[in-house]
């Protein structure tokens, strides 16, 4: 029933507290982010045992790159070398992040963004993500 009503809330303020996102906004997209919950068909999935791997989002000019990073303590980060490359589209008033180069392209569409939030929605999932805090000791 917990569910229920969180989901309740979510989906109302969602409603009310529609706002337009701007070209403006998505400078927000920059920088490091980290997975908070996922919400699919009704559930909502928290990461268990932390979040292991953070997404790099650097976006210039409509363009950019993805890489997943792994925190460790300090300012360091451990990558492989893979990213995906992606293009933002305005598509019937909303924002989509595009990936075409991957080996299977697909899009994903920005439904919220801020400076401490994101949401991204594929596939019958919507992705809550917070902004990522470095450790430090």
């Amino acid at each position: 029933m917990k569910i229920f009503k969180f989901n309740l809330l979510l989906t109302l303020l969602s409603i009310y507290s529609c706002t337009t996102i701007s070209d403006q906004d998505l400078v927000y997209l920059n920088g490091y982010w980290e997975i908070e919950q996922v919400e699919s068909h009704g559930e909502i999935f928290n990461p268990r045992g932390g979040n292991v791997l953070v997404d790099l989002y650097i976006l210039d000019s409509m363009k950019g790159i993805r890489k997943k990073l792994a925190p460790s303590f300090g300012a360091n980060y451990s990558s492989s070398e893979d990213q995906f490359n992606f293009v933002i589209e305005r598509i019937d008033k909303a924002y989509y992040i595009v990936y075409e180069d991957a080996l299977k392209p697909w899009k994903e569409k920005i439904k919220s963004i801020n400076e401490e939030s994101l949401e991204l929605e594929h596939s019958d999932k919507v992705y809550y993500y917070k902004r990522h805090k470095k450790i430090s000791l």
